[in-house]
C-alpha cells in the first residue's frame, strides 16, 4: 500500500466509499483512499471561494512569485511525481515525462508568465463615437477580474499534465479551484495537491474531491462553482451540459477526437511513418488526439505502409518504471481491452483486413491490447467513424487534395490532425480547410506541450479552449467600467423631450455613423446646449 496525505482528512465512517487502486499493468494494489462524499461538496466550494478572496486580493506580483514556488517544487518533485504516474497508468516512463511532465509544465510557466499582462486594464476605442465622448470626458474601460471558483473534472489519461495545467491556469488567472479526479488517478492529483502546498500555495486555493463521476463530478457541477473545465468523453459531457445549465454555470469542453493524418506523395515518409507510429499508439492509444485515421496517397501507399508496420513491429510492449526502452503500456482496464477486441472485430466485420495486431499480446497479464494497424476500410465504417480509445489505427487511400481534405472532415470529431508535405505552402493550404482545431504540418499530437498555443475542438470534440492566451481568457471577466467626468447636468435624451432634441441625436448619427464631420462642432455645441439645461 502505498500512504498519501488527503486533500480534506476526515474520520472514516461506514458511508464512506473506498477507491482502491490498481496499477493496469500487473494488477497489483498500489493504494486505497476514501471517497468524498457528495453533500460535503458545496461546503468544499465554498472554503475555496473564502480562499479565493484573499488570493484574489494580492498583488498580482505576489501571486505571481508564489505560483513560481510551486512551479519550482513540482520540477523538484518530479521523479516521484512520475512513479505515481507510470503506477497508476502503467505507461512508460519516457512517456510520462514527456507528456505528463513537460506537458504540465509547459502550460504553467506560460500562465505565470502571462499574469502582469493579463491583469492590465484596457481603454475601450468607442469607434465612430470616440470624438463625442472625448468632448463630453467619458471613457470606456475594461477591468479584468477572476471569476471566482473553478471546478476541474479531469480524466485519467494524462493525471498530471491536465489537472496541473489547467489548474495553474485558473490559478494565474486570480481564481481558486475545486479538482475532481478521475477515480482511476486519484493518487497523482493528491501528490500534486501536497506538492503545491508545501511550496506555499494559501491553504483551501485548491481543494482535490474524489469519487465516481456520477454522485461526486456531479455533486461539483451543481454546486455554485462559476465555470466548469470538463475532458472527457461526449456522453458525460451531454449529462454535464444538463446539470450545468440549472444554474447557468459556464463550461469549457474537451472531448473526443478522431485525428486524421494526410500524408500527400512528396511527403518525407519515413518521418511521416514514424510520426503515425508514435502518434497512434502513445498512451497505448488513450488519447483525445491520438492518431486514428491515417490517408495516404495511392502512390505512396504500399510504400508507407512498409515503413509503418517496420516502425511498428520494433515497439516493445511491457511495464518497467526504469526501462526507457519499453514503449507501449497497457489500456487502464479489462473493459478497455474487451471494446478494443469488439471494435477491432467489428472492423473486420465490416471488410477491414488486420495488417498487425488485433489480439492480447502473450505473457502479459495485465490490461494489455496488441498495437493494431488496420486497412481496407470504408469511409463509414464503425472503426473509421466511432472514437477509438487505444492502440487501433486505420489506413485509408486518397487521389487528391480534395478528396483527402474532404475525409478527414468526414467526422464528428475535430480537435486535432496533421498534413505531410515537402510543400509548406500546400500544407498549410490544407490545413487551414480542415475543422480541428489545431492542425500541424510535419508534426503530430504534441502541441499540447506549448503552452501559449490554444487547446480544443469542435463538435463532438467540444467548445471552449484551455490553454493560450484564449484559454486564460475563459477564466476571467473583463468588467466594462464607464467613467463620466460629469461636465453636464443633463443628457440629449433626458427629458424634457423635444424638436431640438431630435435634431441633435440626427446630428450626432450623421457625425459620428454617416461620415459627416463638417458638422462635428455644430453638433457637439447642439449637444452641449441641451446638456446645459
Amino acid at each position: 500500500m502505498v500512504s498519501f496525505i488527503y486533500a480534506h482528512c476526515v474520520p472514516r465512517t461506514m458511508s464512506r466509499t473506498v477507491i482502491r487502486k490498481h496499477n493496469p499493468a500487473t494488477l497489483e494494489v498500489i493504494g486505497e483512499v476514501e471517497a468524498t462524499i457528495p453533500e460535503e461538496v458545496p461546503s468544499i466550494v465554498e472554503r475555496a471561494r473564502t480562499a479565493q478572496m484573499g488570493w484574489s486580493a494580492l498583488p498580482v506580483k505576489e501571486r505571481e512569485r508564489i505560483l513560481r514556488q510551486v512551479q519550482a517544487a513540482l520540477c523538484a518533485d518530479m521523479d516521484a511525481l512520475i512513479d505515481v504516474v507510470c503506477r497508476e497508468t502503467g505507461k512508460p516512463r519516457l512517456e510520462a515525462l514527456a507528456t505528463d511532465g513537460l506537458g504540465a509544465l509547459g502550460a504553467a510557466d506560460f500562465a505565470i508568465g502571462r499574469m502582469a499582462r493579463l491583469f492590465q486594464e484596457s481603454r475601450v476605442d468607442l469607434g465612430g463615437l470616440s470624438a463625442a465622448m472625448r468632448y463630453m470626458g467619458r471613457t470606456s474601460l475594461l477591468v479584468p477580474r477572476p471569476l471566482g471558483v473553478i471546478g476541474i473534472i479531469a480524466p485519467w489519461n494524462y493525471p498530471l499534465a491536465i489537472p496541473y495545467s489547467q489548474t495553474m491556469m485558473a490559478l494565474a488567472a486570480g481564481n481558486a479551484v475545486v479538482l475532481k479526479p478521475s477515480s482511476q488517478t486519484p493518487f497523482t492529483a493528491l501528490r500534486m495537491g501536497e506538492v503545491m502546498a508545501k511550496a506555499g500555495l494559501p491553504e483551501g486555493l485548491l481543494q482535490v474531491v474524489l469519487g465516481p463521476g456520477g454522485a461526486v463530478g456531479e455533486a461539483l457541477v451543481t454546486s455554485g462553482v462559476d465555470r466548469i473545465i470538463f475532458t472527457g468523453h461526449p456522453d458525460v459531457a451531454r449529462r454535464v451540459m444538463v446539470l450545468a445549465s440549472q444554474r447557468l454555470t459556464p463550461m469549457t469542453l474537451e472531448l473526443g477526437g478522431k485525428d486524421a493524418l494526410i500524408v500527400l506523395e512528396d511527403a518525407d515518409l519515413r518521418r511521416a511513418a514514424r510520426a503515425a507510429c508514435w502518434g497512434a499508439f502513445v498512451n497505448c492509444g488513450q488519447t483525445c488526439v491520438a492518431v486514428k485515421r491515417i490517408y495516404v496517397h495511392r502512390a505512396i501507399e504500399e510504400r508507407f505502409t512498409e515503413l509503418l508496420l517496420r516502425e511498428v513491429s520494433a515497439i516493445r510492449q511491457g511495464y518497467d518504471p526504469r526501462d526507457p526502452t519499453v514503449t507501449l503500456g497497457p489500456l487502464i482496464s479489462e473493459e478497455a481491452v474487451q471494446d478494443m477486441e469488439a471494435q477491432v472485430a467489428r472492423a473486420v466485420e465490416q471488410g477491414a483486413v488486420v495488417l498487425v495486431g488485433g489480439a492480447r499480446p502473450p505473457g502479459l497479464k495485465g490490461h494489455f491490447f496488441q498495437p493494431t494497424v488496420l486497412s481496407g476500410a470504408e469511409q463509414g465504417a464503425d472503426i473509421v467513424q466511432r472514437e477509438t480509445f487505444g492502440p487501433v489505427v486505420v489506413l485509408l487511400p486518397f487521389e487528391g487534395d480534395e478528396e483527402a481534405v474532404r475525409l478527414a472532415n468526414d467526422s464528428k470529431y475535430a480537435l486535432n490532425g496533421s498534413v505531410w508535405t515537402a510543400d509548406l505552402a500546400r500544407g498549410k493550404a490544407l490545413a487551414t480547410r480542415m475543422r480541428s482545431g489545431t492542425v500541424t504540418v510535419n508534426n503530430v499530437a504534441y502541441t499540447y506541450g506549448l503552452g501559449a498555443t490554444p487547446w480544443g475542438g469542435r463538435g463532438e470534440s467540444g467548445f471552449g479552449r484551455t490553454h493560450g492566451d484564449a484559454g486564460l481568457e475563459e477564466l476571467i471577466e473583463r468588467q466594462h467600467v464607464h467613467l463620466d467626468r460629469g461636465r453636464f447636468p443633463s443628457e440629449v435624451w433626458w427629458p424634457p423631450y423635444g424638436e431640438d432634441g431630435v435634431e441633435a441625436v440626427h446630428t450626432l448619427i450623421g457625425m459620428a455613423f454617416a461620415g459627416e464631420r463638417a458638422h462635428l462642432m455644430r453638433g457637439l455645441l447642439q449637444a452641449r446646449r441641451l446638456m446645459r439645461r
